[in-house]
C-alpha cells in the first residue's frame, strides 16, 4: 500500500525524483540530473536479490534475532546480517536502509552529493551542512524542529523509529528515536533496537550509556513524553 511522504515536498534540493517500485519507495537528490530509468534498475537489481534470498530463506525475514553468516549470499544479505550484529535484532530489520545504503553508493559513482530517503532511513553524502526536519507526532506539543547535519567527508546513514509514528513493528513506547550512524544499514538496525528499549523515561539514561559503547553510532536523539535528549554529532538547528 502507497503512503504519502508529506514532507518531500518541503526537500530542497538541485535536483530530485522519486522512485518506487513494489514496497520501496525512494527519494533521491543528487548535485547532478541523472536519469529515473537508471535508478530504478538499481532499485529493482537489490530489490531482487533480496527477494531472491528471502525466498530460499525464510528465516531471514522472519527472525527477531541476529543469524548467522552466509559466505554465499549477495553483499547486501551480508550487510544486513552484519548490522544485526550490532543492533542485536534481526536483519530484515534493515532492509529499508540496506536498499538506501546500495542505491546510494551505485549513484555517487557518478554525482558529488547524494541523499537517498526510503521510508524515513537516509543514506547521506553531503558536501555543506543540512536541516534534517524532525516529525514528533500528534501527541509531542513541539512540532516545528530540526537537527543540523554536518558535511562529513564520507557518506553515513540516520534512520527513525517511533512506537506512535508508522506502521512498523516496535515494542517501545518512544515518541521518536532518531540515530546516525557510520551508515544507513547500522542506522536502521539502531534505531528499531535502541527504541524497543524504551518503554519509560528512565530508560533514556540507560539508553544513551550504551550508545556510547559503540563505535558504528555517531549520534542519537530521543523524543519521550514531551522530553528531548540528544548525544553525540547530532544538534538542534537554530
Amino acid at each position: 500500500m502507497y503512503e504519502e511522504r508529506f514532507y518531500r515536498g518541503q526537500v530542497l534540493s538541485k535536483f530530485k525524483l522519486e522512485v518506487s517500485f513494489n514496497e520501496s519507495d525512494l527519494l533521491v537528490c543528487t548535485d547532478k540530473k541523472i536519469d529515473k530509468c537508471f535508478v530504478e534498475s538499481i532499485l529493482k537489481k537489490y530489490y531482487y536479490q533480496i527477494k531472491k534470498y528471502v525466498k530460499e530463506n525464510p528465516i531471514f525475514m522472519n527472525s527477531l534475532f541476529p543469524l548467522d553468516d552466509d559466505i554465499s549470499s549477495p553483499d547486501i544479505i551480508k550487510k544486513m546480517i552484519e548490522s544485526s550484529r550490532i543492533s542485536g535484532i534481526g536483519p530484515f530489520s534493515s532492509v529499508a536502509g540496506a536498499i538506501a545504503f546500495y542505491v546510494g553508493n551505485e549513484i555517487l559513482e557518478i554525482c558529488d552529493e547524494v541523499i537517498i530517503e526510503n521510508g524515513g532511513d537516509i543514506f547521506l553524502k553531503i558536501n555543506e551542512d543540512k536541516h534534517l526536519g524532525i516529525y514528533l507526532g500528534e501527541r509531542f506539543k513541539i512540532k516545528n524542529l530540526a537537527l543540523r547535519i554536518r558535511e562529513e567527508k564520507c557518506s553515513f546513514g540516520i534512520a527513525s523509529s517511533s512506537a506512535v509514528i508508522g506502521h512498523s513493528l516496535n515494542f517501545g513506547n518512544a515518541d521518536l528515536v532518531t540515530v546516525m550512524a557510520k551508515d544507513v544499514v547500522i542506522a536502521d538496525g539502531l534505531a528499531t533496537s535502541l527504541s524497543n528499549k524504551i518503554k519509560k523515561e528512565n530508560d533514556i539514561k540507560m539508553i544513551i550509556e550504551q550508545v556510547k559503547t559503540i563505535p558504528e553510532l555517531k549520534g542519537i536523539f530521543i523524543a519521550f513524553d514531551d522530553k528531548m535528549v540528544l548525544w553525540g554529532d547530532l544538534e538542534m538547528a537554530d
